[in-house]
């Protein structure tokens, strides 16, 4: 996971306009703000990794979830179902959860960082954070080389 986090999300690439894929997971990482674990969903429940990302006062998760294999179809409908999960647990718009499916056909300008994951990931972050990086990365290029089927599956609007 480590692996996946700093050779895929933290490199720049052009196809990102020389940003990383994910432009704020270093510092997350670097200052010990990401929770990285492992949901095996035959043990347990959602509701018990959701619970211990909270509990764990990181800004944000990456939940690898190794033995579950879904269609890209079937990771939008997983990731709609987290969510409801997690407004349950802590109410509204507080945290939100985005599914990364090596499956996922998502690319920009050919690249797919997604099938890159080692198995299925749950990011989980904190809402009012994701809002100011949202915000911030309005005022880069970041998003121009991103197809509008992209954007809308992230809820960014230009």
């Amino acid at each position: 996971m480590t692996d996946y986090v700093i050779n895929v999300l933290e490199e720049p690439r052009q196809e990102f306009s020389g940003l990383p894929v994910c432009p704020f997971v270093k510092a997350d990482r670097v200052r010990e703000q990401l929770f990285i674990d492992v949901f095996d969903n035959e043990n347990e429940t959602l509701v018990d990794v959701i619970l211990r990302y909270i509990r764990s006062g990181k800004s944000s998760a990456l939940i690898a979830q190794p033995n579950d294999e879904l269609t890209g179809r079937e990771s939008r409908e997983y990731e709609k179902f987290i969510n409801l999960m997690i407004e349950e647990i802590v109410g509204k718009d507080e945290i939100t959860a985005l599914v990364f499916n090596p499956n996922d056909e998502l690319e920009v300008e050919g690249y797919n960082p997604r099938s890159k994951a080692p198995c299925l990931l749950i990011n989980m972050a904190y809402v009012k954070d994701l809002y100011k990086a949202h915000e911030s990365l309005k005022k880069t290029n970041y998003y121009d080389k991103m197809p509008e089927i992209y954007r809308n599956l992230l809820g960014i609007e230009l």
